[in-house]
């Protein structure tokens, strides 16, 4: 898993604006051969909203997508 910190405009506090700058440069393969992606949109209170594209080992599940990052995460902690 990579975390790529968006320095470029537009603002970082610019949600839509930061998401069509990842499109854009997803496009041009920046990244890679980006076949997954995913989304947590914080909820105040509550469980945060995981959206999900893509698939993984063929299945198209958000959770499936999240266990993978939270788990490919995990590892790279404990390797530091």
């Amino acid at each position: 898993m990579t975390v790529i910190e968006l320095r470029k405009a537009p603002l970082v506090n610019d949600i839509p604006g930061q998401l069509r700058q990842m499109a854009d440069a997803i496009e041009a393969g920046e990244h890679g051969d980006v076949t997954t992606a995913l989304f947590l949109l914080p909820v105040a209170g509550d469980w945060p909203e995981v959206f999900g594209w893509g698939d993984v080992d063929g299945e198209n599940h958000p959770i499936i997508q999240f266990q993978f990052a939270l788990a490919k995460f995990s590892h790279n902690q404990m390797r530091r």
